[in-house]
């Protein structure tokens, strides 16, 4: 921005007011069609393509040499069937597509059973008209549940298919079907750990579901209380309770956690200047910068995510400190005789580079292969870029119509608690600087030992806080029903080749696989697969384990598999498709050594598993993983290379920017210790305390290098200046810089650290760790500028003296 701006701002004081106010009203009107949107899924689109290997040799595969051309798994032909007799036929007919009124369901919605008497007929009879009470509301499909599920009997010398449940929603349970419904569960291991738990003591319901409303969901669960008041146990899950819960809280802490920061801020604001003007200008503008950054969101389609739910709280956190910056520079001059313009100018440099540097730390965010992470890097670098025009506009338009500061309150700025531990600092410097040079070294070495032991988390339901009854139902569910979120392998035929799963010796091969998989991994509470059903058909009709030997006893017990698939949900479509080319292996797991959901070791140790047996698998087949446990994994090493990207970048750009500013290659790396000792100690932080990267602590690195370089750059402004001016030593040049940067240094970093502290109150524990992160780094940050980064100038001063090298002065 060019000073004849600066002038004209000051010339037309109210015509700039009135311009920013016609502005805001703009971007008002569109702020308020910005939305939450609490579906997490959508984060891992772009880092979740599946892995393909090698079959039968377990070598990797590129992606583009797999036959697989979609990341889903198309679903399988379903065959229809007619009765003659006690016979059942199968044609290959295509079932029609599904009524256009299903299409409007778009989540899910999971009830799930326990009780000690549940295979007796008076239980059924109440749970199957709960059921049938909750779809008849007109929010949920009809249910599935084993009771619609079917399973093999032999008859005679006949394999035929009977229903698990003998009853309908119209009939009344009796007690001799009750107990043939549980006889048909004990024979059938495939539905436990699925539909029914191990015990028997448990089943579960799944319906789809609209997008509910909290009045919707309250309806439903009212409608679940008949069977609470029968002491039967009722957990709720699924898509829709989960989006609800998530946009509860993100709406929570939006108000909440942006009402803490600007307390937090304003009152430091107020304690450090004395004067309601510190702490009404600030709010003004901070408000300001808000409605525009959201308005702009709005513009660009984006919306208020898990991710980005921080945006207003980090552009008010990092935009509000340029007010100080204008404020504390018309406090310092004003004695001087100059005005708000006047005083803007001198400082005017230093806001445009921190501006530029902050800019940087978010944009780098865009090397990140995560949307959601890119938006949020956009969003807030344009909101900060907005509250540094209007601390250089609306702020001295302002205080051009203020009544000026008393004394009383020029002197509090200037001789208050904060001058006296500048002082304090500067002392330090001159007498420890060779300690502070080994306390740098020491951040260095710790780093370098510590980086590589920080856990990942990429599991949505630690989002949640601790005491939240979501969380401890979801785990209930995994380990009731076998596991969480299923983890996919997919197995194709060499080539492409027609009923190649057909063949005994193929399938016998991906029986023995899936057995192995089962045996050598704990996390892997249950297998549903195609050969799976096959091997449990051939035990119910030969009484033997495993595929048969004989081809033809293997298709007619394949046909009665699919013929039964069709019975199931879609899970049980894709087991295998029409030509025989393409299985799907689906494991149910759950964290057997940590007893939680979704973790990245126990998706670590199952793909270690899967991998380390592909050569029992037929020579030649093409072997897929995917599901979400895979899709997490990958993801997490994603965000990790996502953090060291963006964080490389950033560090790269910052060097360049105050390169180009000083024209000083020994300035620009001085500047660069600040943000290296910060963001290094905060891995040593994170360490010891456990604290992994996220979602959200993953981009503490890249914004912290360019927040935290900040003081750097108005240490160094100020220092730059003064060199050569006189005879002055480098030291005694030093010790006058942090004399007169220290306090404004030490004033934005306690107000940037108090809005950050305030994510502390937040209901997502990542949201905690990334204010705690954020508070370390900016803290970090601003001692080393103030201490180590001057020690290390009077280091590289003494060694110059020491060969006969000129000094910075002395080229001056």
């Amino acid at each position: 921005m060019k000073h004849s701006l600066l002038v004209f701002v000051g010339k037309h004081s109210k015509s700039t007011l009135i311009v920013i106010l016609l502005i805001t009203a703009f971007f008002l009107y569109h702020a308020a069609f910005l939305h939450l949107d609490a579906d997490y899924n959508s984060l891992m689109n772009e880092t979740g393509k599946g892995v393909s290997y090698q079959g039968g040799s377990g070598e990797y595969m590129d992606q583009q040499g797999s036959a697989l051309v979609e990341s889903f798994i198309p679903e399988t032909m379903v065959l229809d069937t007619t009765a003659l007799g006690s016979h059942l036929v199968a044609s290959a007919e295509v079932e029609p597509p599904m009524p256009e009124d299903n299409l409007a369901y778009s989540t899910s919605y999971l009830v799930m059973v326990e009780s000690p008497a549940l295979f007796e007929a008076e239980t059924l009879n109440r749970i199957t008209t709960v059921m049938q009470k909750l779809t008849d509301t007109g929010y949920l499909s009809k249910s599935f549940s084993v009771l619609d599920f079917v399973t093999f009997e032999k008859k005679g010398s006949r394999l035929v298919t009977v229903p698990f449940g003998s009853s309908s929603m119209q009939n009344k349970w009796t007690e001799e079907q009750a107990q043939l419904l549980k006889q048909r569960i004990e024979n059938d291991p495939l539905v436990k750990n699925y539909l029914v738990s191990e015990n028997l003591d448990a089943m579960l319901f799944s319906f789809e579901s609209f997008a509910l409303t909290h009045q919707m969901e309250a309806e439903l669960s009212n409608l679940l209380d008949e069977l609470r008041e029968a002491d039967i146990t009722v957990s709720i899950n699924g898509g829709a309770i989960i989006t609800n819960r998530l946009m509860h809280y993100l709406g929570r802490d939006l108000s909440i956690l942006l009402s803490l920061c600007f307390i937090a801020i304003l009152t430091i604001y107020y304690l450090s200047f004395k004067a309601k003007r510190s702490v009404l200008l600030p709010f003004s503008m901070s408000l300001i910068g808000i409605i525009w950054t959201f308005g702009t969101m709005h513009l660009l389609g984006y919306s208020l995510t898990i991710i980005n739910i921080v945006t207003p709280c980090m552009v008010l956190n990092l935009g509000s400190s340029y007010a100080i910056h204008v404020i504390g520079e018309y406090y310092a001059d004003y004695a001087k005789g100059l005005n708000p313009i006047q005083s803007t100018q001198k400082i005017l440099r230093t806001i445009v580079f921190a501006c530029i540097t902050t800019v940087i730390g978010f944009m780098s965010l865009l090397f990140s292969k995560t949307p959601a992470l890119r938006e949020f890097g956009i969003a807030v670098g344009i909101g900060v870029s907005y509250c540094a025009v209007l601390a250089s506009t609306y702020l001295p338009a302002m205080l051009s119509l203020v009544v000026p500061p008393k004394q009383e309150q020029i002197k509090t700025y200037k001789k208050g608690y904060l001058a006296q531990l500048v002082i304090s600092i500067d002392r330090s410097v001159k007498h420890a600087w060779p300690l502070l040079v080994v306390v740098f070294l020491l951040v260095i070495i710790g780093y370098f030992a510590t980086r590589d032991y920080i856990p990942v988390n990429t599991n949505y339901m630690s989002y949640l806080p601790k005491k939240e009854p979501l969380g401890e139902t979801s785990r209930r569910f995994a380990q009731k029903m076998g596991g969480d979120t299923p983890f996919l392998i997919t197995v194709e035929a060499p080539e492409g080749e027609s009923q190649f799963f057909l063949k005994s010796g193929n399938l016998q091969d991906v029986y023995a696989f899936e057995q192995a998989v089962q045996q050598s991994s704990d996390d892997v509470r249950h297998i549903i697969s195609f050969a799976s059903y096959v091997a449990f058909a051939n035990s119910v009709y030969s009484q033997e384990e495993g595929i048969p030997e004989s081809d033809g006893l293997l298709n007619l017990l394949s046909r009665m598999v699919i013929l039964m698939s069709r019975q199931g949900q879609e899970d049980m479509g894709t087991i295998m498709n029409p030509e025989g080319t393409k299985l799907t292996i689906i494991l149910q797991n759950y964290d057997a050594k940590e007893q939680a959901l979704g973790t990245i070791g126990s998706a670590k140790r199952i793909e270690d598993t899967v991998i380390s047996l592909l050569p029992l698998l037929p020579n030649g087949t093409i072997v897929t993983l995917d599901g979400e446990p895979h899709r997490s994994l990958h993801f997490s090493e994603a965000l990790l290379s996502d953090q060291m990207k963006s964080t490389y970048a950033s560090v790269l750009l910052v060097f360049l920017v105050v390169l180009f500013a000083f024209k000083s290659v020994s300035l620009a790396l001085y500047a660069l210790i600040p943000i290296i000792s910060g963001v290094m100690a905060n891995y040593i932080f994170m360490y010891f305390f456990q604290i992994p990267f996220d979602m959200i602590t993953v981009s503490f690195g890249s914004i912290a290098v360019g927040a935290g370089i900040d003081d750097a750059i108005h240490f160094l402004i100020r220092y730059k200046n003064k060199l050569g001016i006189d005879d002055r030593t480098v030291e005694s040049l030093l010790s006058e810089t942090i004399r007169e940067t220290g306090r404004p240094i030490i004033l934005t970093t306690l107000s940037i650290v108090g809005g950050m502290l305030m994510f502390l109150f937040a209901s997502y524990t990542p949201v905690r760790y990334f204010g705690s992160l954020m508070s370390m780094a900016l803290l970090n940050c601003m001692l080393s500028t103030l201490l180590i980064m001057p020690s290390v100038i009077r280091l590289v001063t003494f060694f110059q003296r020491k060969i006969g090298m000129q000094t910075n002065t002395q080229r001056r």
